[in-house]
């Protein structure tokens, strides 16, 4: 979809402590063949619960909007992303970041917004369809954050990358902002939803922590797709939503300035976004992914913070966001630095 009139005001993001790769691979937990393959330097670590880091960067968020005269207060919708335990089972952690972050009457429902890891665009594309329908609503505060602590090994649960510890936040609103929205397009091919349940049965309860990899395997041995058939659906989907959001935008490929994927390894990086679209981009955030690993749903919002902070846009600069997630879903959004 188009959108004419939706910004990114304010963007804030944080990170656990950084923790050498080689030291994994020292001692065992991840193989010296991996690292070479994903290039993985480091990964962030954290000891706070994820709803703590969302605080923590969603304050970050909201103190930069205001700098742009953004309110967010008790009639802002406070939207909250993860794909893992946020600390308390049975628990809204929506609710309880809307307290923190906009105060203990809130005229909206805070809701959780769970795309795995496209929580990034999906929160987006939610954000951005409720201003536009809502003109009484003056802002969306998206907050997105997980933790991959033990049992979950971080270095195995998905092939390609190792996970990291974070969280990251934007507050998106009407007329004024960073970064305006130009476009964003989402596709799901739903056969590959296998690949994360595999022979699962349904259960009553959680049992344990899941071998996402036995999960890949079992899809792949039922025969419903072949590997292969797995990277053209995956190659096709990208060039679907790129195609089609630079389009919108009434921009080319080659008019990006920026390009912002997850944060994955060099080989999966290469293979599922490099080689499919065809492209050498002139510049990415690649490279800060391989010192602090797959956020989960953090990974593009965080990317965009780490530009703003850093100063590392020009005015008008266009940035390309792409995004995947478990189900299997696939966006992508085109975004332009007006307001830097």
């Amino acid at each position: 979809m188009r959108f004419d009139n939706i910004w990114i005001a304010g963007t804030g993001g944080t990170l656990g402590a950084f923790e050498p790769v080689a030291a994994a691979v020292a001692d065992g937990r991840y193989s010296a063949e991996a690292a070479e393959s994903t290039g993985m330097v480091s990964y962030a670590q954290a000891t706070q619960a994820p709803p703590e880091m969302a605080v923590t960067a969603g304050r970050q968020a909201v103190k930069e909007a205001a700098e742009m005269g953004v309110r967010v207060g008790t009639d802002t919708l406070l939207l909250h992303s993860h794909g893992h335990f946020q600390g308390i089972d049975l628990w809204p952690a929506a609710c309880w970041i809307a307290r923190e972050l906009l105060g203990e009457h809130v005229d909206s429902t805070p809701t959780t917004v769970n795309a795995w890891s496209n929580g990034s665009l999906a929160a987006l594309d939610v954000a951005a369809s409720t201003l536009t329908a809502r003109p009484d609503m003056p802002s969306v505060l998206i907050t997105l954050a997980d933790r991959f602590a033990p049992p979950t090994d971080r270095f195995h649960t998905s092939p390609g990358m190792v996970f990291g510890d974070g969280a990251a936040a934007g507050v998106v609103t009407r007329d004024t902002g960073r970064l305006r929205l130009r476009s964003l397009v989402s596709r799901t091919d739903t056969v590959l939803e296998g690949l994360s349940r595999g022979a699962e049965p349904f259960r009553t309860a959680p049992e344990g922590q899941p071998d996402m990899r036995r999960r890949t395997r079992e899809f792949l041995a039922s025969g419903a797709v072949s590997l292969r058939d797995v990277h053209t659906r995956t190659a096709q989907c990208t060039r679907n939503v790129v195609g089609r959001a630079l389009d919108e935008a009434g921009i080319t490929a080659d008019g990006i300035d920026w390009f912002l994927t997850p944060f994955v390894g060099r080989t999966l990086y290469r293979e599922s976004f490099l080689r499919p679209l065809g492209i050498a981009p002139r510049n990415t955030v690649h490279e800060l992914g391989l010192t602090i690993g797959h956020l989960g749903p953090c990974d593009q919002m965080y990317g965009l913070d780490h530009l703003l902070r850093n100063d590392l846009l020009n005015p008008g600069d266009r940035v390309l966001v792409i995004g995947t997630g478990m189900g299997f879903t696939f966006s992508a959004a085109v975004l332009t630095a007006d307001g830097v």
